[in-house]
C-alpha cells in the first residue's frame, strides 16, 4: 500500500474525529471528560491514569503548536498523559517535548489494509457474536483479558465502561460456550479501525481474534479501509500480516511524566 500525503491526511483526520465523537460518550462514565482541538492535533482526558488520556497529532504537517497549552489543557485534570508523536509531526516537536520533560515510552506501529473479498474461517468450538444490548459479558471479559486474570472480572472498570460507551461496533468470541476474547471497530464513512482486542490468559494461541478480525473485515465490507495499531514485531502484529495487513508507519509514545513500574 503506498502511503500517499492523501492517505496519511485522511488518516489523521479520521483519528481526529474518532476522537472528538469520544468525549461525549466518554461522560457518562466521567463527568469531568474533555476534549480540545489544539496544535493541529486533539487533546483528551478520559480520567486520570487512563490510557485513553492523550494528545495526538500535534503539529501535523507543520501546524503551529504550543506544549504550553497542553499543560494548560490538563493542569487541574491528570497528572500524567501520553503525547503519540507520528512521522509528520513538525520536526521540532520531538526534541520539544523531550526537552520539556516527555519521557519516550514505546514505538507503535499502524498497519492498514483495503479489504477485498473477506473470507471468516472459523476454528472448530469458535462463535462470534455482535454484542449490542447487555453488554456485561464483554465488559467482563475485556477486564479479565486486560488484567490477565482467567477469571471473569465482576467488578467491573471504568476502563470497561468507558470501551463500552465509545460509538462503536463490538464483538464477543466464545470457545465451547465460554466467553473467551473481545473486539471492536470503530466506523467513519468508509474508513474504520479496529481496536480493543483482547483474550483472556486461558484461551490465546487459539485462532480467536484471528476469527475476530476476520469477522470485522467482513463487517466492514470490500473496497474500506480499515486500519489497527499494533506493537511491532509482537505476535499481534505478525497475525495481523498474515490476514493482509500492512505496517504504514511507527509512532513514538511519549509520557508526560515518567511511568513508574510497581515492584
Amino acid at each position: 500500500m503506498l502511503l500517499t500525503d492523501s492517505l496519511i491526511d485522511q488518516i489523521h483526520t479520521f483519528r481526529l474525529e474518532m476522537m472528538s465523537r469520544s468525549v461525549d460518550a466518554i461522560k457518562a462514565v466521567h463527568p469531568d471528560a474533555a476534549g480540545l482541538a489544539i496544535g493541529g492535533g486533539y487533546a483528551k482526558f478520559a480520567g486520570d491514569g487512563s490510557p485513553l488520556t492523550q494528545v495526538y497529532g500535534l503539529g501535523h504537517r507543520g501546524s503551529h503548536y504550543d506544549l504550553g497549552e497542553v499543560d494548560d489543557f490538563y493542569r487541574g485534570l491528570a497528572t500524567n498523559w501520553e503525547l503519540i508523536v507520528t512521522p509528520f509531526a513538525s520536526p521540532t516537536l520531538l526534541p520539544e517535548a523531550a526537552k520539556d520533560g516527555y519521557i519516550p515510552d514505546h514505538f507503535e506501529s499502524v498497519l492498514a489494509q483495503v479489504v477485498e473479498r473477506p473470507l471468516v474461517e472459523m476454528t472448530p468450538g469458535v462463535e462470534i457474536e455482535e454484542a449490542v444490548d447487555d453488554l456485561t459479558v464483554w465488559m467482563q471479559v475485556s477486564d479479565a483479558a486486560w488484567s490477565g486474570s482467567e477469571e471473569l472480572a465482576q467488578d467491573l472498570s471504568d476502563l470497561a465502561r468507558i470501551m463500552t460507551a465509545y460509538p462503536s461496533r463490538r464483538y464477543l468470541a466464545s470457545l465451547n460456550g465460554e466467553p473467551a476474547a473481545i473486539a471492536a471497530m470503530v466506523s467513519i464513512g468508509d474508513m474504520h479501525m479496529f481496536a480493543g482486542a483482547a483474550t483472556r490468559p486461558q484461551f490465546r494461541g487459539q485462532g480467536l481474534q484471528q476469527a475476530l478480525t476476520q469477522r470485522r473485515l467482513a463487517d466492514a465490507g470490500e473496497g474500506s479501509f480499515v486500519q489497527v495499531v499494533a506493537l511491532p514485531g509482537s505476535q499481534s502484529h505478525r497475525n495481523l500480516q498474515r490476514v493482509g495487513f500492512q505496517p504504514l508507519y511507527s509512532k513514538l509514545v511519549m509520557y508526560r511524566n515518567p511511568i513508574v513500574s510497581a515492584a
